[in-house]
């Protein structure tokens, strides 16, 4: 059995920086500093430096020169790149999975949406946003496309936060899970054209849901 290799402390800023932005705990827009960030991890300064290099390749951090580091924030233009993305991407890869393993694929999808349902009904929303982001994972796992799934996981975190940012509206999740208890009920049952039609739903509704949440949220600032 071979060892784990212990976490460099670039890996662990990186993972501690990345999981901040996915949760929410880092907002939108937030400034970055490389100082208070090393204290609170209790490292150099040269780790964070590189962690955020990293993160800016991922699209979850920009940097400028003479201004710094600052958590990423999306226009209205963007968020429809992203879901262009998502609906070219996913879509290609649901019909090589289907293709090549379509059985591996359904029970993947059945056992996630089933401890979605578990964690929404304990209310654990971080968890049901992490099975969130599985469910669409499982997709290229069992693509057998190494390019595909090399092309989604880059942006997979900024995905995982754009997801996090929804969720702060109403009825946002109750209308997600039931678009992947659907997406699920359509892969068990082999039809590539009924889970086209969802998945374009269930992206689509990410644009539209984008913006109300920039207005709702806008709206709480100044309230």
């Amino acid at each position: 059995m071979a060892l784990e290799r212990p976490k460099s402390l670039r890996e662990l800023a990186l993972e501690h920086l990345r999981n901040s932005i996915i949760d929410g705990s880092l907002k939108m827009g937030q400034i970055l500093s490389e100082r208070k960030i090393s204290e609170e991890l209790g490292v150099s300064k040269s780790p964070v430096r590189e962690a955020l290099a990293q993160l800016r390749d991922e699209g979850l951090v920009s940097i400028e020169p003479q201004k710094g580091a600052r958590v990423f924030s999306l226009s209205d233009s963007e968020v429809t790149q992203i879901c262009d993305f998502r609906q070219a991407i996913e879509t290609a890869a649901f019909e090589y999975a289907l293709a090549r393993d379509p059985d591996g694929l359904a029970e993947g999808m059945l056992r996630v949406v089933k401890a979605m349902e578990r964690e929404r009904g304990r209310g654990n929303e971080k968890e049901y946003l992490a099975l969130d982001t599985q469910f669409h994972q499982l997709i290229f796992e069992h693509a057998g496309n190494d390019y595909l799934t090399a092309s989604y996981t880059r942006y997979v975190g900024k995905i995982a936060a754009l997801r996090t940012h929804l969720a702060k509206l109403p009825q946002h999740t109750e209308l997600s899970f039931d678009e992947h208890r659907k997406i699920a009920k359509a892969v068990r049952q082999g039809d590539m054209s009924e889970i086209k039609a969802l998945l374009v739903e269930h992206i689509d509704r990410t644009r539209q849901a984008y913006k109300s949440a920039s207005i709702v949220l806008e709206g709480m600032k100044t309230s």
